[in-house]
């Protein structure tokens, strides 16, 4: 290793040493999107699910501002919007005081699929957390906020995830 001695250590070489941050959060990734997999059986992603979520909260939200609260890019908005909007789950009106942007909201289906959902969602966060305490909880998402340079939650919401 003395000619790699600069490398980033992205493989896991548990027990043996220390492995890099990076690796870690995309193994949890990994682990996070098998426990949606699992427990959610409507053929909707995690963002597909916040979509609905925020839409439920706003009721009609344009496309940038569901976009940052949500947690997507626009490129990947697009998309997901369009899809969403073809399989009859969001409404897409383009705004008449600003063409050039998009106003959505939820369909009937849409908030028929999110009531289907939120159970299911639940059982993903819960198998997700399953090794993980109160207090892990509350410290994994104040450090995963800060992180993702997001508004630190309140501590009514970093407990609230069981």
């Amino acid at each position: 290793m003395s000619q790699n001695a600069n490398v980033i250590l992205a493989a896991p070489l548990w027990p043996h040493g220390n492995c890099s941050l990076m690796h870690l959060i995309r193994r949890a990734s990994q682990h996070s999107t098998t426990c949606w997999t699992q427990c959610v059986d409507t053929g909707l992603s995690a963002v597909q699910y916040a979509i609905l979520v925020v839409l439920a909260e706003e009721t009609v939200c344009d496309q940038q501002t569901l976009g940052n609260r949500a947690g997507f890019d626009k490129a990947t908005g697009t998309y997901l919007i369009d899809r969403m909007s073809k399989s009859g789950l969001l409404n897409v009106e383009t705004d008449a005081a600003n063409r050039r942007r998009k106003q959505v909201s939820m369909t009937a289906a849409g908030q028929e699929m999110l009531s289907r959902m939120i159970e299911q969602a639940k059982s993903a966060e819960k198998m997700l957390a399953a090794a993980l305490d109160e207090q892990d909880i509350a410290d994994l998402k104040r450090m995963l906020s800060k992180l993702s340079k997001l508004q630190e939650p309140d501590n009514d919401a970093t407990t609230d995830s069981r």
